[in-house]
């Protein structure tokens, strides 16, 4: 009797071992999405993009997939979305990249605010010269997000090329 209830108890203790590993697995299956593998096709325009990057790290979201990389000593992140298209790179520069005419009309609008941070945000794409004509607007491959601060306000604001300033919001 002592020795079935000894093969008993290492069964049901196997048992448990099983269904605790199981449901571990399960649930490390549920979440790989946070730690999935970079598309093939967004490495493939990587590399055809930034041949000569280094220091290259991944992240994968359920949005996009976004390389961390290292191009001539500057920092950058390129974007893609899940079916590995190219989205846009960025990069932290310093306010002086900045055009001219946008420092100006910067100087003019927000001239109690000390720049904060400028992202240089770079996009591929054809201007769409009938959407153009209907909005009024250009079309802009890069255009620099400023964040502005002072002793009242942290405010985000968008510069153009042109020098055009635009807020988006505080922050």
């Amino acid at each position: 009797m002592k020795i079935k209830t000894h093969v008993m108890k290492k069964i049901l203790f196997l048992a448990c071992l099983i269904t605790v590993l199981s449901a571990k697995s399960f649930a490390a299956d549920k979440n790989d999405e946070k730690d999935a593998e970079v598309s093939y096709f967004a490495e493939n325009n990587f590399l055809n993009k930034y041949y000569a990057a280094e220091n290259v790290r991944w992240t994968v979201t359920s949005n996009f997939q976004k390389a961390v990389f290292t191009l001539d000593g500057k920092t950058m992140s390129a974007f893609f979305d899940r079916n590995g298209e190219y989205i846009a790179t960025t990069q932290y520069v310093a306010a002086k990249a900045i055009p001219a005419v946008g420092q100006k009309r910067l100087t003019k609008l927000y001239g109690d605010y000390k720049v904060n941070e400028v992202v240089r945000y770079d996009f591929d794409g054809e201007p769409d010269a009938h959407l153009q004509i209907l909005t009024g607007k250009r079309f802009y491959n890069t255009v620099y997000f400023v964040n502005l601060k002072n002793d009242k306000a942290n405010v985000l604001v968008k510069v153009t090329p042109d020098g055009d300033v635009s807020y988006i919001r505080n922050l």
